[in-house]
């Protein structure tokens, strides 16, 4: 078994090597995998949680559809061998608290791909990491590069592993249609239908008599080109995760590769780290992420459910300032809302959010009975809250502007889904997130 150091000089990375040798001299002559071992060690170290995951057979860049290691008897892709590598790695993990999951397999797909196959090795998949290492979670991904799990309504997957069974979905701005769909379409029907779409081939998992576990195990966007096309997706991304309070994990957190396609110090523009790994490629992640790092919904609390009022362009919540008035800010300590018909009350002394005219900042109000406190949500992205004026017109909730945290009442953009406007209506997106911490 090749060493690190080896490993190294045999993809030509001498200068990579060097560069181990003068910051991690110890790895240099340890095997890759007691290598592998090492940075689990180290994660656990640092307190993080570790999901091993199966990507490839054949070590090279992922995806392609014709790449030999899509699909199970694909030429890089022997079933017998990828249930011993499935073995062999739980059992190396076991006693390492810090190995939450394992993944059978990364983005299955291809022209081979089937159903009845992917029942037959899945089972043996998950069975074999539960008996040789029961502690563990075991993720399941679908077909379709992990788009599709619809077929599991009609054909459950039939493994005895108990609650160690997790199912996985992934998606990107191009997963449900052309990458052009999130400027040429509009966005509140776009969004409506990717929703709809991932509840249909993977959220149904979550619901019924026999719930199952669901995590987005891979989603995200170029870092380095935040276009409108990107910010789009990831809004609609994010409204879908706090709306169902899924797990997730972002591709990708590294800002570069050795090697990638035979080509050396390859920038990822998905990461998160920039090439040097030195700061954030996309330097408001903290603030937009951070209603997704936060648990919502507390299966063993006695807690009452109540609302959070979301703002996914931002990534903030509204809160009530000192004068009464509705503002964005942190997620840390947000106002928690009553929904009552469609009157929106303030836990705390119940009252209501009122809105006064067109351009005005939206404010508390003790007369709950006034029609600008009732509020209806529109659009096929049911994520405008809107009240009817005085001359019988719709006006929604938006943020004042980027630069400002005052909430106010504009007219309602694009909510009637016409095929034909094409506006952006992300800054009027607020959703009622349920949470009971």
């Amino acid at each position: 078994m090749y060493k690190v150091g080896e490993n190294f000089d045999k993809l030509n990375l001498i200068d990579f090597r060097l560069t181990i040798r003068f910051y991690n001299p110890s790895l240099e002559n340890i095997t890759v995998v007691e290598a592998f071992d090492l940075v689990i060690d180290e994660f656990g170290k640092q307190d993080m949680m570790v999901l091993v995951d199966n990507h490839v057979s054949d070590p090279k860049w992922c995806c392609d559809g014709n790449d030999g290691n899509g699909f199970f008897g694909d030429k890089d892709f022997d079933p017998k061998e990828w249930l011993e590598g499935l073995s062999n790695v739980a059992n190396r993990v076991k006693g390492k608290s810090q190995v939450v999951a394992i993944g059978l397999r990364n983005e299955l797909r291809g022209p081979n791909q089937n159903q009845q196959n992917w029942h037959k090795y899945m089972s043996q998949g998950a069975i074999t990491v539960y008996n040789a290492n029961p502690n563990v979670l075991v993720f399941v991904s679908g077909l379709s590069y992990d788009t599709d799990l619809s077929f599991l309504k009609t054909n459950p997957l039939n493994t005895s592993i108990g609650n160690k069974l997790v199912y996985e979905v992934h998606s990107y701005a191009w997963s449900s249609g052309p990458r052009s769909d999130w400027i040429e379409k509009p966005l509140n029907q776009k969004c409506a239908n990717v929703m709809n779409g991932l509840t249909d081939k993977a959220g149904f998992l979550m619901s019924g008599s026999n719930p199952s576990a669901l995590v987005m195990s891979e989603f995200g966007m170029n870092m380095e080109i935040l276009d409108n096309m990107n910010q789009r997706f990831m809004s609609c991304m994010m409204v879908y995760l706090v709306g169902n309070d899924l797990d997730w994990a972002l591709w990708a957190a590294q800002g570069a590769y050795y090697v990638r396609k035979n080509e050396t110090r390859v920038s990822e523009t998905f990461g998160l780290w920039n090439i040097y790994f030195r700061s954030l490629r996309y330097a408001e992640f903290p603030q937009r992420f951070q209603l997704l790092h936060k648990k919502l919904l507390e299966p063993s609390s006695n807690s009452s459910k109540s609302y959070i009022i979301y703002h996914p362009l931002s990534g903030q919540c509204v809160r009530v300032s000192n004068n009464h008035k509705l503002e964005l800010g942190d997620c840390d300590w947000p106002s928690k809302w009553n929904q009552e018909g469609q009157q929106i009350k303030l836990v705390e002394n119940g009252a209501c959010i009122e809105a006064i005219s067109e351009g005005s900042q939206v404010k508390l109000s003790s007369d709950c009975k006034s029609k600008q406190s009732f509020w209806k949500k529109l659009s096929a992205s049911n994520l405008h809250l809107s009240i009817l004026d005085r001359q019988g017109n719709y006006l929604c909730l938006e943020r004042e502007s980027p630069t400002s945290p005052k909430i106010v009442t504009k007219k309602c953009i694009c909510v009637d889904d016409s095929l034909s406007c094409l506006d952006d209506p992300q800054s009027q997106w607020f959703q009622l997130v349920i949470t009971n911490v």
